[in-house]
């Protein structure tokens, strides 16, 4: 027995240890801020967008944000057409701009080399919807076509003008928007940031946005999206 006893020791103590990661010798960046774009995307569609994180202590940051969503609605249906992918019925291309103040919070830090850092964020800001109109291709009877927005006429539209038809046309509406997020970053080196980042936002506006030409648009817009995130991280001290 006492024998037996000596190999089940030896074996346990003989097995590498696992439990562990690669211990992380970089200088620590304790007081920093940090820089980064993201390129994302929600149930509306896509995202674009910058951030400037600014130290406040060592597990929160302010963040300021920059960033550039569409807005889609769920009744549209794209068809194929001669002139490209066509949206029936749909009145306006509409983006929003956001411009948000906001905090992160460090919730685990990286303690391995190949660990994961875990933040949850929340932001606040203004919101400004951009309506442009859409125009399509119209064929009257007599086989003239014509370039104009979008009516219920029952004359045949075959395909989605070009997007410059409308810019002048421009219409601004101002809101308000919120969104909490947890962000993952893997980078395993202490100066960069490579993130991934899961949340949900809340757009709503003054008026509906009209983006299609029926009576079901919505002035409020709940999404969820999933952003890349790169950028740096800078000892400011």
């Amino acid at each position: 027995m006492k024998v037996i006893q000596s190999i089940f020791m030896l074996c346990i103590f003989s097995l590498p240890v696992f439990s562990q990661g690669e211990l992380d010798n970089q200088n620590k960046i304790l007081f920093s801020d940090d820089y980064s774009f993201s390129l994302g995307m929600n149930t509306n569609g896509f995202g674009i967008g910058y951030r400037y994180g600014k130290y406040v202590d060592y597990l929160h940051k302010t963040s300021y944000r920059i960033q550039f969503v569409n807005l889609r609605s769920p009744k549209e249906v794209r068809l194929a057409s001669s002139t490209g992918m066509t949206i029936y019925g749909k009145k306006n291309n509409v983006g929003a701009l956001h411009a948000t103040i906001g905090r992160k919070n460090e919730q685990f830090s990286k303690s391995d080399k190949n660990s994961v850092a875990i933040y949850w964020n929340y932001d606040a800001g203004l919101a400004c919807a951009i309506e442009k109109p859409t125009y399509y291709h119209v064929m009257y009877p007599d086989g003239q076509d014509v370039i104009e927005k979008f009516d219920d006429s029952k004359y045949t539209k075959f395909g989605k003008a070009s997007f410059g038809y409308g810019l002048n046309e421009i219409k601004l509406v101002p809101g308000l928007v919120a969104m909490s997020s947890f962000e993952f970053n893997f980078s395993g080196r202490n100066t960069y940031a490579s993130a991934v980042e899961i949340g949900t936002s809340i757009q709503t506006y003054l008026r509906k946005i009209e983006i299609m030409c029926n009576d079901e648009n919505s002035w409020c817009f709940v999404t969820l999206f999933v952003n890349l995130r790169f950028g740096k991280i800078r000892n400011e001290f």
